[in-house]
């Protein structure tokens, strides 16, 4: 029995169908020559079977070269473009809302193919979108500056995002959904890319609503950073010199070159990442003073972070985030005036409760927080939330609010779940997705959720049991007023998590 069939602007794809869900995998949106703008994907002649992910965007795993595995089986650089649709069965009265996904993984590794968007499709009905965008190397390195080539375009990855939220408006009419009423979602690396669309005034007219999952616009850097990276690459690489010449031994070299190189850098990076999106003064403000006084893309907004990001990375014994006091304390003194530093260091008691709060609140919750104080500053409609659920082994830490949002059945997702997703931990899951679902529909997310204003501050709280807090976190809240985390002239911004 064949499958669903959708006439895109590239051709005709066949997808499946799944209890009660049509789904299309691995959809060309773009294709991009190595350092190149996207462009949209070359049509085909046929009906283009859509039943499986299709490749992942090159990447390293770990920043160590030793413990990194280069180009899995799967990755394919001039096919990673991909992008995935799921929708409810049967013809709506009216066309879907869009709840379009965007993955983490600190800009340097992830993919779609994690991410089964059926549950949220299914029950929320909305049509859930994926994508993968270039990542590392190939698409958050400032070789434009570091090469002297101003025509090379900056911030592939950013642009690679866009490029699939055109698809989207051009085509997910096709397959049900509304062009007109697009939410966009990330988590980590994916919330702060969601963050940076929102200060895109080029992206406005693609979106209408969004999400943020711990992150903002923290992890950024500045074109100074984003350059002397570059070159530490070309240095790695052993390509010296500028101009047009440089560029094709960049583009001659194979990729696991390009990913070794990458991974070196990164290592030497340690506290931080070597590839970002970077203030180019072109598809972003020029730098991070502007990006703050940057109008909001006008539309509503969720934004949250876990109660205990920091975890995840003493778990994972990942050194890009500070986590002992002698790092949190030197990242403060070398980001922070004296007075700031010593202000934001007493709110924290020299416990490792404190020690965990401060390395939460330096790298994801402050920085989102922040981020949806200046939207609501603006007038625009704001929802604020603290993830509390504490996962049996990992407690509230980076990245565990996935595992409510996008329900896996394998033994490795129930396991990393903490067991089955059953009882109030199964009630969790389904209030999470039923008010991510009603504010992709709506621009609400549903009754006993109050907007946060700047006079109440009042937060959702998720947990076995929901709560709503008038301004928890406050007195901490307080300290890091007037403080900005994030790249100055001279510095780097807090590290931010390679995890989901």
């Amino acid at each position: 029995m064949s499958g669903p069939i959708v006439e895109t602007t590239a051709g005709e794809v066949e997808g499946a169908r799944v209890e009660g869900v049509r789904r299309w995998l691995g959809i060309p949106y773009a294709q991009a020559e190595r350092f190149a703008a996207p462009e949209p994907p070359a049509p085909w002649q046929g009906v283009r079977k859509a039943d499986a992910f299709g490749p992942q965007c090159p990447q390293i795993f770990g920043h160590k070269p030793k413990n990194a595995q280069y180009q899995a089986p799967g990755y394919d650089e001039a096919r990673c473009l991909g992008i995935n649709v799921w929708a409810p069965e049967g013809e709506p009265e009216r066309p879907r809302p869009v709840f379009f996904w965007i993955h983490g993984g600190a800009f340097t590794l992830g993919s779609a193919d994690i991410y089964d968007g059926a549950a949220l499709a299914r029950s929320g009905d909305v049509v859930v979108v994926s994508i993968n965008y270039r990542l590392g190397a190939l698409g958050f390195v400032n070789f434009e500056d570091a090469l002297d080539l101003p025509q090379l375009p900056s911030n592939l990855g950013l642009r690679d995002m866009i490029a699939a939220l055109e698809w989207v408006r051009d085509n997910i009419a096709a397959f049900g959904g509304d062009p007109g009423q697009v939410t966009i979602a990330g988590e980590s690396a994916g919330s702060m890319a969601v963050s940076l669309l929102m200060i895109c005034e080029r992206a406005w007219p693609l979106f209408h609503g969004a999400i943020m999952q711990s992150g903002a616009i923290s992890l950024i850097h500045d074109r100074a950073k984003s350059t002397g990276l570059a070159r530490r690459h070309l240095e790695q690489l052993g390509i010296s010199g500028s101009g047009e010449a440089a560029l094709e031994q960049l583009r001659g070299l194979d990729v696991r070159s390009l990913l070794l190189a990458h991974g070196q850098v990164d290592k030497l990076e340690a506290g931080g990442i070597a590839a970002a999106p970077w203030f180019d003064g072109d598809l972003l403000p020029a730098s991070l003073p502007e990006a703050l006084e940057q109008r909001h893309a006008p539309v509503p907004l969720i934004a949250g972070a876990t109660r205990e990001e920091s975890r995840l990375f003493e778990l994972a014994r990942m050194d890009i985030l500070p986590l002992g006091w002698p790092a949190l304390e030197a990242v403060l003194e070398q980001r922070l005036s004296a007075e700031d530093a010593e202000r934001v260091l007493a709110a924290y008691p020299r416990t490792k409760r404190g020690r965990r709060d401060l390395a939460t609140d330096l790298a994801f919750a402050i920085p989102t927080r922040t981020f949806a104080e200046r939207h609501a500053s603006q007038g625009n409609p704001t929802w604020y939330y603290r993830f509390d659920y504490s996962h049996p082994l990992f407690g509230a830490c980076h990245g565990i609010d996935l595992l409510m949002l996008w329900p896996g059945t394998s033994l490795r997702a129930t396991l990393a779940r903490g067991g089955p997703q059953t009882g109030k931990r199964l009630a969790l899951a389904k209030r999470m997705r039923g008010h991510w679902a009603s504010f992709t529909r709506t621009g609400e997310p549903g009754s006993g959720w109050p907007r946060y204003e700047l006079d109440s501050r009042q937060v959702y709280l998720f947990d076995k049991t929901d709560e709503v807090a008038k301004n928890p976190d406050g007195d901490k809240l307080e300290a890091w007023h007037g403080v900005v985390i994030g790249p100055g002239a001279s510095s780097e911004a807090p590290a931010a998590s390679r995890g989901s």
